[in-house]
C-alpha cells in the first residue's frame, strides 16, 4: 500500500502542562486513531534492513502536533464537533485516573464546559483539518 497524503491527524495540546502529560496526551490521542483506523492506518507491516531486522511501519498520515491555550482547545473541540472529522479530546480526568467508570463517573458530574481539555486531535481530509487548526503554532 502507498502512503495517503490527502488526510492526516492533527493534535493540539495545553501549552501549560508539564511535559510528561503534553506526551501522555498526545501518545493516548494517537492511539486511538490508530486504533480507530485499523489497517488503513498504515503501510504494511515493516520495513526490512539489509541484514533482515524487521522494522515496524509507522502510520502512513502525517501527525502533527500544536500548542494553544486551554481556552483556544475548548473552541477547537466545539468547531471540530461541528465539521465531518474524526476526533479524540483528551480531558484532565483521563490522566488523574486509568478507571473508565471512575472517569464516567467524574465527567458525568460535570457539563461540559467545567471539563479542563489537555489535548484534542482530529483525523479527516488535509484541506479541512488545516482550516480548522490554522493560527495554532507548532509544538516546540
Amino acid at each position: 500500500m502507498s502512503q495517503d497524503f490527502s488526510k492526516r491527524i492533527s493534535i493540539v495540546v495545553n501549552k501549560e502542562l508539564p511535559a510528561w502529560q503534553a506526551l501522555n496526551t498526545v501518545a493516548h490521542i494517537s492511539a486511538y486513531f490508530g486504533n480507530k483506523l485499523g489497517t488503513s492506518f498504515d503501510t504494511g507491516e515493516y520495513f526490512v534492513t539489509k541484514d533482515g531486522i524487521n522494522i515496524p511501519r509507522n502510520t502512513q498520515y502525517p501527525i502533527i502536533a500544536f500548542s494553544a491555550t486551554e481556552a483556544e482547545i475548548y473552541s477547537f473541540a466545539s468547531k471540530a464537533r461541528q465539521t465531518d472529522v474524526q476526533s479524540m479530546f483528551f480531558i484532565k480526568e483521563m490522566i488523574e485516573t486509568s478507571n473508565d467508570d471512575e472517569i464516567s463517573k467524574l465527567v458525568s458530574r460535570e457539563s461540559e464546559e467545567n471539563l479542563t481539555y489537555l489535548g484534542a486531535g482530529i483525523f479527516g481530509e488535509n484541506s479541512l483539518v488545516k482550516s480548522l487548526t490554522n493560527g495554532f503554532k507548532l509544538w516546540s
